[in-house]
């Protein structure tokens, strides 16, 4: 007979599970309970944190302070440095400048002196003069040709053939060709083309060469300067005269406004007082006709009375290459030459 098998008893087994449910949840009740009791707290972590936030702004804000502090010195040097180099750079441009005025100046000079030269080096051939001479020998300081009507009066008197009476008195007995070629002469024609080759070229131009007559020069009796015919035909007569007679100044002033009434300027080139005139005391003119002489007292009489004479408004120059024995010559030429505003030169002996 089989065996009849027993019926397992459940309960056990149910129960025992429920035992070890129950205590793996108290265990970890006590886990979770634990670990909650070692958790920091998240308020002081909070402030902590910000603290540290806090003191990083804090050095952040000094770390930005010292960086504006340190803009600022290198806007300053920056600033320093572009007004030293805009101060630099004027400097620079008034030294350009200075130096392109400079070469501006040296190039107008040396200009004029390629201008002098080459008039220096014309040549008349009627007269046979070569204008020669560089510098200061070419141009007289102070001595300005100008004005709208010109008259030039030449003395061509005897005296212009030397510096003193005995000089003068030997020239006398020379030839024609002779005469012509004396150094003074030479020297006077040279002065006479120096002025007429600087009249402005709107002027007009009137030439007179005297003695104790008077000749006017050139073509007509009044010259335009941009003719350059006319100017040189002056030159030509000039190149003919022959030195010779006495000093009347007097003659040469009339005769210079009656060729041309409306002369406004007028240059002289003479070597001292006048010798031959009209208003001469009666000693004075008795003087003159027995001794063939005039005393250096007559001969300043004679000068007085000539400017008496002389045209009034006019600016009167004067360029005198002086002879010995007439001292009063220099200071009675440039009394009469400052009284109507004019010029008085006398000019070393190489000029021009």
């Amino acid at each position: 007979m089989p065996k009849v098998r027993k019926a397992e008893d459940g309960f056990n087994l149910a129960f025992l599970d429920v035992m070890a449910c129950g205590l793996g949840a108290v265990i970890l009740i006590f886990i979770l309970v634990d670990f909650k009791a070692f958790t920091p707290d998240p308020t002081e972590e909070k402030e902590k944190l910000e603290q540290e936030l806090a003191a990083a702004e804090q050095e952040q804000q000094k770390l930005k302070k010292s960086i504006d502090e340190i803009n600022d010195k290198i806007a300053l040097e920056s600033a320093k440095q572009d007004d030293a180099e805009q101060a630099q750079a004027d400097t620079t441009q008034d030294q350009s400048k200075l130096l392109q005025d400079m070469s501006t100046e040296m190039a107008v000079v040396a200009d004029l002196e390629n201008q002098l030269a080459a008039l220096s080096k014309e040549v008349e051939k009627s007269a046979n003069i070569q204008m020669q001479g560089t510098g200061e020998q070419n141009y007289i300081t102070g001595m300005k040709i100008e004005g709208p009507e010109i008259g030039f009066l030449i003395d061509k008197s005897a005296s212009m053939m030397g510096d003193n009476l005995l000089d003068i008195l030997g020239k006398l007995a020379l030839s024609d060709g002779q005469k012509v070629s004396t150094p003074k002469w030479i020297r006077t024609k040279r002065v006479a083309q120096w002025m007429l080759a600087r009249v402005p070229l709107e002027s007009r131009v009137t030439m007179v060469a005297f003695s104790d007559t008077a000749t006017t020069l050139g073509l007509r009796n009044v010259n335009s300067a941009k003719v350059s015919g006319s100017m040189n035909a002056i030159v030509k007569d000039l190149g003919d005269i022959v030195p010779n007679g006495g000093t009347n100044l007097q003659e040469g002033l009339t005769t210079l406004f009656k060729a041309n009434p409306s002369i406004t300027d007028v240059y002289i080139v003479t070597d001292g007082l006048p010798t031959l005139g009209d208003g001469l005391p009666m000693n004075c003119k008795n003087f003159i006709s027995s001794k063939k002489s005039i005393s250096s007292d007559c001969r300043r009489k004679l000068f007085v009375e000539t400017i008496k004479r002389a045209k009034k408004g006019v600016h009167y120059n004067v360029i005198l290459l002086p002879i010995e024995g007439d001292p009063f010559a220099s200071p009675m030429y440039w009394e009469w030459t400052r009284a109507t505003s004019g010029t008085f030169l006398s000019p070393a002996p190489k000029w021009p």
